[in-house]
């Protein structure tokens, strides 16, 4: 029997990419911990080496936009590859570039990191043509979930190896991981069939087919897009600033870093969590987008609490910081945890990819954005409780755009 006729073949996939998920966002939070080291041997400012993390998430955004036109030419394996090699080799090319003292080579390895994006949407447009339509937001909430999880992993390595083994240990601890978890993602990946169906039926089921310019057209889009805008601020402002945020009020390697672990715990908790009741709540009802919506706006509600609460909460104490910060991701990542499953229920089968490309693209424009005001413009200048209020405001939004697009799309069976 194939591979792909195997009834687990889809959740396999979700593990695979889910532990490969989790070292992505653990080199941004491994690298956030280590600026400080990185701006001595450097001889530059901190500000210098985040603006290297800027270029990244430039990038990335750009990375996603090209997604389905990468996809066309080098077909799913290769892209997905190809995304691989660029998130792998700069963890180990940038402790080199920091002893040759070489600025350009620094940056040219953070923003070919971003590169790896061109990935994203076909891991998730993958998860979803191969599974049941029944655990759609569960199946994307786990590889979503991963991606909290890398967030706390990477600074927990990060707070475990640089006091023993230096800063450049971590960098090399987390570029071996992705090229061993690599192996298995594109061993098993599989484009879906076409069948034996007329043209116009298999045109219907090829990821290959669709592009921008139907989608652009549509409402919607711009809606998800700014539903997605929030958990994309939040989330950069604390994976990339939270480190830098708590050494700078006193916290040791260690204690940033059991934080980070703590918060990505709890946020992996609530994506999954988010997943499986936004999959139950829309398995009984005909308006399964509206189900979906509601449920993803509730996090933004709590997210926004935390975000607001977290600057006066902070100066209190460990733990405090500890509830604001986990309020605030948990908040998030349950939306995110619910969003991945309505490109599917919105877009017509030729547009899933092209439409998860565009949404991934464009709300992540604020990917590069959120630590350069968070962190650069804000943080770094002494104004933190402004910076934290980006986030409240961010989701403000996003909480508008949820409950707007729960009035889309079409009716369904409830099964």
């Amino acid at each position: 029997m194939k591979l792909t006729q195997n009834k687990f073949y889809p959740w396999l996939l979700v593990v695979c990419y889910s532990l490969l998920g989790i070292f992505f966002p653990a080199a941004v939070t491994q690298f956030s911990m280590v600026v400080g080291d990185l701006s001595e041997a450097l001889g530059v400012d901190t500000q210098t080496v985040l603006l290297a993390d800027t270029c990244r998430a430039v990038c990335l955004v750009l990375a996603m936009f090209l997604s389905s036109w990468v996809y066309r030419r080098l077909g799913l394996r290769g892209t997905i590859a190809l995304g691989l090699a660029f998130q792998a080799l700069p963890q180990f090319l940038i402790p080199f570039s920091v002893h040759l003292g070489s600025l350009p080579l620094f940056f040219l390895c953070k923003a070919a990191q971003g590169l790896n994006a061109m990935a994203f949407p076909l891991y998730i447009s993958t998860i979803t043509m191969w599974i049941d339509r029944r655990y759609a937001a569960l199946s994307t909430a786990i590889f979503n979930g991963s991606f909290a999880a890398g967030s706390g992993v990477g600074a927990w390595i990060a707070g475990l190896l640089v006091p023993a083994l230096g800063w450049r240990a971590s960098f090399y601890a987390i570029g071996v991981m992705v090229a061993v978890l690599a192996v298995p993602v594109l061993l098993f990946t599989r484009d879906k069939p076409r069948g034996p169906e007329p043209e116009e039926a298999a045109a219907a089921v090829s990821p290959r087919s669709g592009g921008y310019a139907s989608i652009l057209r549509q409402p919607v889009t711009w809606l998800l897009v700014l539903a997605l805008l929030a958990n994309t601020w939040v989330t950069q402002a604390i994976t990339v600033d939270m480190s830098v945020y708590a050494g700078g009020i006193g916290y040791s390697y260690g204690e940033t870093g059991n934080l980070m672990l703590m918060i990505s715990v709890i946020t992996v908790v609530s994506s999954i969590l988010a997943g499986a009741v936004s999959d139950l709540l829309a398995a009984r009802t005909t308006r399964k987008v509206r189900s979906r919506s509601l449920v993803m706006g509730a996090g933004y509600v709590l997210s926004m609490a935390g975000a607001a609460l977290l600057p006066f909460a902070a100066p209190m104490g460990y733990l405090p910081l500890a509830l604001s910060s986990c309020a605030m991701m948990f908040g998030a990542s349950w939306a995110a945890g619910v969003f991945w499953a309505l490109p599917s229920q919105v877009y017509r089968p030729e547009e899933q990819v092209a439409g998860t490309a565009f949404c991934s693209g464009a709300s992540n424009i604020p990917n590069p954005i959120a630590p350069m005001v968070v962190g650069v413009m804000l943080g770094t200048q002494g104004h933190w409780t402004a910076a934290w209020m980006t986030c409240a405001a961010a989701s403000a939004l996003s909480l508008l755009a949820s409950v707007l697009l729960s009035g889309k799309g079409r009716e369904d069976s409830p099964k």
